[in-house]
């Protein structure tokens, strides 16, 4: 009974992975089959032959070898979310699974070792961390005799908001992580992928192909350990390593890379200046309270989407691998096309419908502006009657300096007067002069 129950739940999952290509594969046989019948034979047989072609290479493409329990998967960044699910996965399908942890004694990490997952403590920012997971793997691969089969670099830091609200701490915190520490531990562990002839497969993301606003500085990261797996690729091709980029679907409800998100906020408002306080201030709280949902840590769970598996298992076991495996729904898949043949202003404006975040209000700005401009022009007012304060003060005194020179030159102006009369005068009128003045001396 459990054996033919089983064996019905297996049926079921084949179905459910490749209905697609049935019904693609049963629509484009009963097409030709009318066309023959209607007599268009050539057509008929074109069709059938470029239909022919296309499953062949549908089916090599698709051609997965068999993990065995002798080769070694390592896995960075499995304390939660994709890395602790594709872990349990690769543990699932007989690997020996060697977890990378940012903590030992987290829970995700205590829930590995219980499965038994080999764990060890990895901080890819970290030199002297990354030279001692190197020593950790290397010992492993010698003692257990195992092939290691594949490097999937996962560990990723992913901070919400704006690219003027992020601090620089944050803003280096993603570089250090989700390209740079990227870099390091796969060079690191070069030597032993060439050696045992391994696969490299980068977690990459949906914001490097296109990138959104509130992710500025995670999608510039995305985009370029993108970029670097691109050359990688070609440069590693010649030694027999593959390098393969996997891009999963949105799923931050499920995982814990925003738990720290609300401490991130408050950095960001710690930060901000007052003009961006009161510039951003309603815009800011809507942004925050809306992200506070997904901000909230749950207990790490493995992810229920088989979708994801597929598209994993295909990077990691494919026989002729693809450059790029994604898995993303309908909606991102009409979008991205879009994003890529529309004009820019249409894009911005799909981009943000994309997104559905909460938006930038007019009321907003103008009661924001005026705040803003409000504090600054304070501190202008005052320095403006400071201004007029003094302006006065030297207007008074010059009015005063004026006013005493022109007192002075007018008793200059009588003097001289007076002496020009004096000496136009008679002797006779001279002396009677004199003595009027003598006598308003003695009085």
């Amino acid at each position: 009974m459990e054996l033919e129950i089983g064996l019905s739940n297996q049926l079921r999952t084949w179905f459910r992975r490749r209905s697609t290509s049935l019904s693609v594969g049963l629509s484009t046989t009963a097409g030709i089959m009318y066309l023959w019948d209607a007599g268009y034979k050539y057509v008929a047989t074109s069709c059938g032959a470029i239909a022919l072609g296309s499953v062949c290479w549908y089916w090599i493409k698709n051609i997965k070898d068999k993990i065995k329990a002798n080769q070694a998967v390592i896995i960075t960044g499995c304390d939660s979310g994709l890395g602790y699910s594709l872990a349990l996965h690769c543990h699932s399908l007989g690997a020996t699974v060697i977890a990378g942890v940012l903590r030992k004694d987290s829970v995700g990490a205590k829930d590995l070792i219980r499965n038994g997952i080999k764990v060890s403590p990895l901080d890819i920012t970290n030199v002297e961390s990354v030279k001692n997971f190197e020593t950790f793997v290397g010992e492993l691969l010698k003692q257990k005799n195992l092939t290691l089969r594949a490097l999937v670099n996962n560990a990723g830091v992913m901070i919400f908001g704006e690219f003027e609200w992020q601090t620089e701490d944050q803003t280096r915190r993603q570089i250090e992580v989700n390209l740079l520490g990227t870099m390091r531990i796969t060079k690191q562990l070069l030597p032993l992928i060439r050696a045992h002839l391994s696969r490299i497969i980068i977690v990459s993301s949906h914001c490097a192909e296109a990138p959104i606003p509130g992710v500025a500085a995670y999608g510039a990261t995305k985009a370029g350990v993108s970029a670097w797996a691109t050359a990688l690729r070609v440069e590693l091709k010649k030694y027999g390593v593959d390098v393969v980029c996997f891009v999963p679907g949105s799923f931050a409800k499920e995982s814990n890379i925003l738990s720290q998100q609300v401490k991130h906020f408050e950095e960001m408002h710690n930060a901000m200046t007052e003009e961006a306080k009161l510039f951003y201030g309603n815009y800011f709280t809507k942004y925050e309270q809306y992200l506070s949902y997904f901000a909230r840590a749950c207990k790490p769970c493995k992810l229920e989407n088989p979708f994801v598996y597929n598209s994993f298992e295909g990077a990691l076991l494919g026989k002729y691998p693809s450059a790029t495996y994604k898995c993303e729904p309908y909606r991102y898949k009409i979008y991205h096309t879009l994003f890529k043949i529309v004009p820019t202003s249409i894009r911005d404006r799909l981009v943000l419908r994309f997104i559905q975040m909460p938006t930038w209000e007019k009321t907003d700005r103008i009661r924001n502006v005026r705040l803003a401009q409000s504090s600054t022009d304070k501190s202008e007012i005052n320095c403006v009657h400071i201004e007029t304060r003094h302006l006065d003060t030297r207007k008074a005194t010059a009015a005063e300096a004026n006013s005493r020179s022109n007192d002075n030159r007018f008793s200059e102006n009588e003097n001289a007067k007076f002496t020009k009369k004096t000496q136009e005068s008679t002797p006779s009128q001279k002396r009677n002069v004199w003595r009027v003045k003598k006598e308003k001396t003695l009085r």
